[in-house]
């Protein structure tokens, strides 16, 4: 089965940053222990059959533990679900034990659900058959997601901003503004990366649009450098590169088909104005031809 670009941002997201995890977790009242690093693991069940079997993120808690100061402490299973599916009461139990299996250590369940009504579904034990063998998933939906309403949050966590942008940003302007500052504060390409992906998460939503004004603003206060002409010399060329990459996200957001020519067009330009007034078309064209017009 085809992974939605929806799905893949959100695994990207834990990816990045698996530490957000645990704290998901530690909320959930889950006993974390103490760990010195956490790193991705394979996610691949090892099955020898040709059958899909994997998790979406895996992750490894290591630290000292009593076979030496790199042990594997816990596992944590991170799946993203965006729609009900019974069979994931059948494969969830399978994605845990084999972790568990593998590295010889507790493993807890995280599912993200982007959307309430999903999660809710999601909320209940699962009876394997044998007696006590329950498992009962620790789902995360909207609301569950903090409300980042602070730059310096965002700057310090960024992927926890894009998941705030994606849960509350429709409804709640000062998520998107925290985002948009907080992004200004970052390397240009990882913040290039991760506003494109709130454009993605929050396609056809009023937060979609407000973002896209916050981008091509010239006077708001919370107007991002990236946005803007710029002054400081070595930094030009990532923000241009911000500005191409947005674009391209924006243009996929409105289901505009972009050909291989077009996207070298854009990512080829380096005239901050040219890119500028074709991000403020982008919102409202229908195709990359009236996107060009002179």
């Amino acid at each position: 089965m085809a992974i939605s670009p929806e799905h893949q941002i959100y695994a990207e997201l834990f990816s990045d940053s698996p530490d957000m995890a645990v704290e998901f977790l530690r909320e959930r009242g889950v006993r974390v222990p103490d760990y010195d690093r956490s790193e991705i693991t394979s996610c691949d069940l090892g099955h020898v059959e040709p059958v899909e079997r994997r998790s979406d993120v895996a992750i490894m808690l290591r630290g000292e533990g009593p076979h030496g100061a790199h042990d594997n402490l816990m596992g944590v299973v991170v799946e993203v679900q965006r729609d009900w599916s019974e069979r994931k009461r059948y494969t969830w139990p399978e994605y845990l034990t084999s972790l568990r299996s593998r590295h010889e250590c507790p493993v807890s369940l995280l599912a993200i659900c982007p959307r309430q009504s999903v999660a809710d579904r999601y909320t209940g034990a699962i009876p394997l058959g044998h007696p006590g063998f329950v498992l009962s998933p620790l789902v995360v939906g909207p609301k569950d997601i903090p409300v980042v309403t602070d730059p310096a949050t965002v700057a310090g966590a960024p992927t926890l901003g894009v998941l705030s942008a994606a849960a509350h940003g429709s409804r709640k302007t000062d998520v998107l503004e925290a985002l948009h500052t907080g992004l200004d504060t970052i390397d240009p390409e990882r913040a290039a990366k991760y506003i494109g992906y709130s454009l993605h998460l929050l396609a056809d939503t009023d937060g979609q649009k407000a973002l896209e004004k916050l981008m091509m603003a010239d006077t708001f206060e919370y107007t991002s450098e990236w946005t803007q002409s710029l002054r400081t010399e070595g930094r030009t060329e990532g923000r241009v590169e911000g500005k191409a990459e947005a674009l391209l996200i924006v243009l996929a957001g409105h289901g505009i088909e972009v050909t291989d020519t077009d996207r070298e067009r854009i990512n080829g330009c380096r005239d901050r104005d040219v890119l500028d007034t074709w991000l403020h078309r982008a919102a409202t064209v229908s195709s990359t031809d009236e996107l060009f017009e002179a």
